[in-house]
């Protein structure tokens, strides 16, 4: 007897991509020069090490060895893909494991739902490009990692695929998760903002009041993380203070961007994936793509030096995830196809001669 999972597109494309992903980069994290010797330790560095601690062990607040005016600890990571991990381990696992688990399973349904979304809409070559342009950009490879970028990524397709099929009773739900998951979650209010502003006349009343709440629940989720700190530490603006010594501030993006072309090294991994992403932009850019889309991908690239920095801008990026799909666009396109495989091979460059490297000695933040 055939298997229907074999007939069925829009679960085997995903998925065998999704296993080779993941196959590829697990012998790639295991061979050649490393900071550390175990795999785990390889994929919970850095800010993991702050959410495998959130999960474990709950937060907390001490002050900075370096300058006790500082706040250290935890407390400035967003909860949600902790909590996840923590619920997880109720099943008796390490919680480095739950951690990657999460991810790498988030990864995998966000990439299901994202070909059946783009396929709907562009056909299944267009879906195929697109999801194998994002597994090959630059840094993708975080999206397997102790980071949020997975549950990110699975949060923001789920909340832009219910605003596309016009199912908005549920779009509270991810919006309100993706706003505790990392901080340029906010900016799925972006796209609701821009249905509600376009299709204004023709939304039912049902339909206005469900984008409404889906905006207000963004905010609401950010109100109780923030309230949480009020009842635990007695500070309900607890972080916004641990992130001071980053001196964030609000500035215009594109001077923030040009600001870091013009002063930082060629060699740089913020300079580099500054000009991949911009190049990818400009090149790939069509009106092809929904508004609502755009809006999204777009305060995805500029949002993190809208707060006055392009600090760990590679990994920032890599769930800008309609970038993406303009690339798989591309391949419907008479002349824009001729520049995938130009994409496929300076992402393929840059990922194993630059970036990889750089994240296995433990150089990325």
């Amino acid at each position: 007897m055939s298997n229907p999972f074999l007939k069925n597109k829009n679960l085997v494309v995903p998925t065998v991509l999704w296993v080779l992903f993941l196959v590829v980069f697990l012998i790639a994290f295991q061979t050649g020069p490393s900071k550390y010797y175990s795999i785990l330790r390889t994929l919970i560095q850095w800010d993991g090490q702050h959410y495998l601690s959130i999960a474990r062990d709950g937060y907390e607040k001490f002050p900075c060895g370096f300058n006790p005016s500082y706040i250290c600890g935890n407390v400035g990571w967003f909860p949600f893909y902790p909590m996840l991990g923590r619920l997880v381990a109720l099943t008796g696992l390490d919680h480095r494991i739950t951690m990657l688990a999460v991810s790498w399973l988030a990864l995998w349904m966000a990439l299901i739902l994202l070909y059946r979304l783009v396929a709907r809409k562009y056909g299944n070559r267009a879906a195929l490009a697109g999801l194998v342009s994002l597994l090959l950009f630059p840094g993708a490879f975080y999206l397997l990692t102790a980071f949020p970028y997975a549950v990110f990524l699975l949060l923001s397709v789920w909340a832009i695929y219910l605003l596309d099929t016009g199912r908005y009773a549920w779009l509270a739900l991810p919006c309100a998760l993706l706003a505790i998951t990392y901080p340029s979650g906010a900016v799925v209010g972006l796209p609701i903002t821009w249905v509600i502003v376009t299709r204004w006349r023709t939304l039912t009343t049902a339909n206005k009041l469900h984008l409404w709440g889906a905006l207000l629940a963004i905010g609401l989720a950010l109100l109780l993380y923030s309230l949480y700190y009020w009842w635990q530490f007695d500070d309900f603006f607890l972080y916004l203070h641990s992130k001071s010594y980053y001196g964030h501030r609000l500035t215009f993006p594109l001077w923030m961007m040009a600001h870091a072309l013009a002063n930082l090294p060629a060699q740089s991994p913020v300079f580099v994936a500054l000009v991949f992403a911009i190049t990818a932009t400009a090149l790939f850019w069509t009106r092809r793509i929904p508004g609502a889309w755009q809006v999204f991908m777009f305060g995805l690239l500029l949002f993190t030096p809208t707060f006055g920095t392009t600090l760990c801008y590679y990994r920032h990026v890599v769930v800008a995830w309609p970038l993406f799909m303009m690339v798989g666009v591309a391949a419907e396109s008479r002349y824009r196809r001729f520049l995938l495989p130009l994409y496929a091979l300076t992402s393929v460059y840059l990922t194993w001669q630059v970036y990889l490297p750089l994240y296995k000695a433990g150089r990325l933040m």
